[in-house]
């Protein structure tokens, strides 16, 4: 995933040809053809002539992954029972927290999926400026923590490389 990341983040609004995408690359035409027809089922890219161009939803997820090489560490977030309103004595500023706190099981699953899907939008767009992350959960395309980790998991690998 973290290469489709890298992918968009080369196209732009204006477009791009294969052949630059080669050049900027180094990957085989053939290569970026099959990335280039899984982007545009993702919605990321749109063809027009022979030119790739981001889609608003790829937009989205240049400006998040800008966003995110500005911005690291966040306010923190502060699990609470949904149900309560009762914090858990628990709270993360970064994605790298996030992904400890899912894999270390160190909340309930249904109550952290509960934040997922009502609270997480908010925070990820508002105090890391990812909107990606945001969309993705709004649209229900992130519909368990696996997904949630595998897109982290991504993003923090594209920020790395």
């Amino acid at each position: 995933m973290d290469r489709y990341f890298k992918l968009v983040e080369l196209i732009d609004e204006n477009g791009v040809t294969i052949g630059d995408l080669a050049s900027k690359t180094g990957l085989s035409t053939s290569t970026l053809r099959r990335y280039l027809r899984e982007l545009e089922a993702a919605g990321l890219v749109a063809r027009r002539d022979d030119l790739y161009v981001t889609t608003e939803v790829g937009l989205k997820l240049k400006r998040s992954m800008q966003a995110l090489r500005r911005t690291r560490e966040a306010e923190p977030y502060i699990v609470t029972d949904p149900s309560s309103g009762v914090a858990v004595p628990l709270s993360f500023r970064s994605y790298e927290q996030l992904l400890a706190i899912i894999d270390g099981r160190l909340v309930d699953e249904k109550i952290l999926m509960e934040h997922v899907r009502r609270y997480l939008p908010a925070w990820a767009r508002n105090s890391l400026g990812d909107e990606y992350l945001a969309y993705l959960i709004e649209s229900g395309a992130i519909k368990s923590l696996e997904d949630l980790k595998k897109y982290i998991k991504a993003v923090l690998e594209a920020l790395e490389g």
